[in-house]
């Protein structure tokens, strides 16, 4: 089961205001999947915080149980022009080199315009917000949705 995972506007607002903290819904996302039915899910960075950064980099935000949990990030594909469904690409393209094209997945993100025929992957995140706790019953529901099994 795996999760890919954007950073701006899902674990803190996109938009960027005074005060405004880096990584604020960090905490609520890594506590839903702390429960033991979500314990089977890893994670693949989408966000494009990947770019420049090294995995080490990228997991220093988590807590130190959930580094293991993060187990890589997407390919930076060539843009051609408009960005839909680049990130989906990218994703796609992950499952496709990793020989994971039958895993479960999802998505979450806050630009749908970055999807395109896998939209029912997608959990959409408020780019202002990022997730918030009112998202958690319509993430798991999504999840199971999507295939995820409870551990």
């Amino acid at each position: 089961m795996l999760i890919f995972l954007d950073f701006d506007g899902v674990l803190h607002s996109a938009i960027s205001r005074p005060n405004a903290r880096l990584f604020s819904q960090l905490p609520l996302l890594e506590t839903f999947f702390r429960q033991p039915e979500w314990k089977n899910v890893q994670f693949v960075i989408s966000s494009t915080w990947r770019l420049g950064r090294d995995l080490d980099d990228l997991r220093r935000p988590f807590s130190p149980d959930f580094h293991a949990r993060i187990i890589g990030v997407t390919p930076d594909l060539p843009r051609s022009g408009s960005l839909n469904g680049h990130r989906e690409r990218e994703i796609l393209q992950w499952l496709r080199d990793f020989e994971c094209e039958h895993t479960a997945w999802a998505a979450l993100d806050d630009l749908p315009s970055y999807f395109d025929k896998h939209m029912a992957h997608l959990f959409l995140c408020t780019s202002s917000t990022g997730l918030m706790e009112h998202d958690l019953p319509h993430l798991a529901v999504h999840l199971q949705e999507n295939g995820f099994q409870a551990a």
